[in-house]
């Protein structure tokens, strides 16, 4: 006999958008100040670059111009992900923070391979700068990134939106450092040559961080499972649960940063609970395995004994 009963852990999942909603604001506040300052000095490097003749500072003001980018598409992608879920999308517009950490990535990898270029067309021809006013405003710009850096640190490790926007400021940040290190090197020796090699290191130290993210973007989008969850550790805690006799079938994966989703079958003895059993296996789920959103088919089962964690039936 066989009595199948499927429930979905609604309540954690309303926890866990909650949750989620409080996080994007507090996000989109810092992401704000981050856009604010970098449009402002952004303007600053432009102004500079044409008076010092700096193509230095004129290509960091193009990079500035990429992070105001990707800074303006996170805000959308939080805004969107904020909407309400429709009977065509059911999940809402989450995924949305995906597409914008991909399509972020996609325009690192862009920034990178035109910093490899520059640098390669100058090491022919060293354009000679005004090495002092580029210093000048290189540490004003240093002083900027790194204010932006620690409002946006603390939320990249929770979101791919923020991780990719936080990268979009780091590389700008290293590119900062570069140029005044460049600028250091011209001021004392005039050899213009440390700006093409400057630059080089740069693109290179960019292209490992931007691998990363999308690949774990791709990952999500593959519906993978999150790498923090373990399956087989899921499954055999979940056959602690009293009246569980079979786990089978159980798919985890993530819907956006922070927000894991799972389903499963889970046979439980004639004599158990259903309710009870489901009640525990989704505490389960949320308190030790951090998933807020759940679907799990019971089936009640008369077993004559177990191999192996699995029910005979």
């Amino acid at each position: 006999m066989e009595n199948a009963i499927e429930s979905e852990a609604g309540g954690h999942d309303h926890e866990g958008h909650s949750h989620g909603q409080k996080f994007r604001q507090e996000s989109s506040s810092r992401m704000r100040v981050v856009l604010a300052f970098t449009g402002a000095y952004m303007l600053i490097q432009v102004v500079a670059g044409l008076y010092t003749g700096s193509l230095a500072l004129l290509a960091d003001a193009g990079h500035l111009l990429t992070d105001i980018g990707s800074l303006i598409l996170a805000l959308v992608a939080f805004w969107f992900s904020g909407r309400p879920s429709t009977p065509g999308k059911t999940y809402g517009y989450y995924r949305s923070e995906i597409l914008a950490g991909l399509l972020n990535g996609v325009l690192l990898i862009g920034i990178s391979i035109f910093i490899l270029y520059e640098a390669w067309r100058r090491f022919s021809n060293p354009p000679e700068v005004m090495s002092g006013p580029m210093l000048a405003v290189a540490v004003v710009g240093l002083v900027v990134n790194l204010i932006s850096v620690k409002l946006l640190h603390q939320d990249a490790d929770h979101s791919i939106n923020v991780k990719a926007a936080y990268l979009e400021v780091v590389s700008d940040l290293l590119a900062t450092v570069g140029v005044i290190i460049a600028a250091l090197i011209m001021l004392f020796t005039k050899w213009y040559l440390a700006d093409a090699i400057v630059s080089a290191a740069i693109g290179l130290m960019i292209l490992p961080r931007t691998w990363g993210l999308l690949s774990e973007c791709t990952h999500i989008l593959m519906e993978g499972a999150p790498g923090h969850i373990d399956l087989e550790k899921l499954r055999f805690a979940m056959l602690t649960v009293p009246g569980v006799v079979d786990v089978h079938d159980i798919h985890v994966w993530s819907i956006t940063s922070g927000l894991d989703a799972m389903s499963g079958h889970v046979a439980i003895a004639q004599d158990s609970e259903p309710d009870e059993v489901l009640s525990r296996l989704t505490e389960l789920a949320q308190g030790e395995f951090g998933i807020h959103h759940t679907t799990i088919q019971v089936e009640q089962i008369e077993c004559k004994g177990q191999t192996n964690g699995s029910c005979t039936k």
